[in-house]
C-alpha cells in the first residue's frame, strides 16, 4: 500500500517522461483515445435541471456573467498569469533528474532521494544529453495543448456560470450584480475578478501545499493502509476459477489468453 500511495505521487510525472519503457506498442487511433475520455464519465459530477423559475433568470445570468468571464478570459489567464507557473510545473515534472534516471534504468525514484542533486544531473548527461532540451519542447507542447483545450471549453464554462448564478441569485440581486459591473470600480472588478486567482502572488502561496501534504503523508499512508485493511483485496486473473474467467473475458470483450498474458506481477492489489 506504501508503495501504491508512493507512487501515485509520482504517477503524473512518469507520464512525462519520454522513454522506450513507457512507449506504446502503435499509436492509439482517435476512435480509441474517444472511448479512453468515455471512461471519465461526469467525474465532476451531474448538475440537477433548472427550475421554471431559474431558467427564466438565465437571460439575466449570463449578462452578469458575460461581464464577468467575457470571451477570451481563459487565453488571458493562459498567456499572461499561467504561463509561468505551468512552465515551472511541466518543466519540474519532466525535468526532474530522478523521473529522467528512472526512466532509462528502471530504477525506483524513491531510491534516488539521498543521491546529491549534481550526481543525478551528471548521471542524466551522462545518459541523455538532450533531456534537457528535450523536455523544455515537450512543457512548451503540452503547455499550448493545455491552453487549446481550455480556450476550447471557455463557452461551456461559460454557460455553466450562467446556469450557477440563475440558481444563486434572485432576479433583483441579478440587476443589482449588472448595475454594479457597469460602474467603474465594478468593470475593473469584474475584469479582474478570475485573473486575480491566477496572479503570481496567489499562486506564490501555492508553493505551501506541496511542503505541508508531505509532513502530513505518513499521516495520510497510515489513514489509507487502515481503510484498505478493511476491506480483501482485489484478485488478478489467475486467481479467479475457469467459470469467473470466461466471465471476465466475455465482459471485457477480450480472450482469455489476453488477459493472461496482461495480468500484472503479483496476484493482489497490495503493492
Amino acid at each position: 500500500m506504501k508503495r501504491l500511495i508512493l507512487a501515485a505521487t509520482a504517477g503524473l510525472a512518469l507520464s512525462l517522461t519520454p522513454a522506450p519503457a513507457f512507449a506504446q506498442s502503435s499509436e492509439p487511433t482517435a476512435e480509441e483515445l474517444g472511448a479512453l475520455g468515455s471512461l471519465f464519465g461526469d467525474m465532476f459530477g451531474t448538475a440537477e435541471p433548472l427550475s421554471p423559475e431559474q431558467e427564466a433568470r438565465l437571460g439575466a445570468a449570463m449578462v452578469v456573467v458575460t461581464k464577468l468571464f467575457p470571451e477570451g478570459t481563459y487565453a488571458k489567464m493562459m498567456n499572461e498569469s499561467m504561463a509561468p507557473m505551468m512552465e515551472g510545473m511541466l518543466g519540474g515534472l519532466g525535468g526532474s533528474p530522478a523521473i529522467t534516471l528512472t526512466a532509462l534504468t528502471g530504477i525506483d525514484p524513491f531510491t534516488l532521494t539521498s543521491v546529491e542533486d549534481e550526481k543525478l544531473a551528471e548521471a542524466v548527461a551522462l545518459l541523455d544529453p538532450a533531456a534537457a532540451q528535450r523536455n523544455a519542447a515537450m512543457s512548451d507542447a503540452m503547455f499550448t495543448l493545455i491552453s487549446e483545450v481550455v480556450v476550447e471549453v471557455e463557452p461551456a464554462y461559460r454557460s455553466g456560470l450562467a446556469r450557477a448564478y440563475a440558481v444563486r441569485f434572485s432576479g433583483e440581486e441579478l440587476a443589482d450584480l449588472s448595475a454594479y459591473f457597469d460602474t467603474p470600480v465594478g468593470k475593473k472588478y469584474a475584469a479582474e475578478s478570475f485573473l486575480i486567482f491566477a496572479d503570481p502572488q496567489v499562486m506564490a502561496s501555492m508553493n505551501e501545499i506541496m511542503p505541508a501534504m508531505m509532513q502530513r503523508m505518513p499521516s495520510i499512508m497510515e489513514m489509507m493502509e487502515n481503510a484498505a485493511a478493511e476491506y480483501p483485496e482485489g484478485r488478478t486473473f489467475s486467481a479467479l476459477s475457469a467459470k469467473e474467467r470466461a466471465k471476465l473475458a466475455s465482459l471485457l470483450g477480450v480472450s482469455e489468453e489476453e488477459l493472461a498474458d496482461a495480468e500484472p506481477a503479483g496476484t493482489s492489489t497490495e503493492f
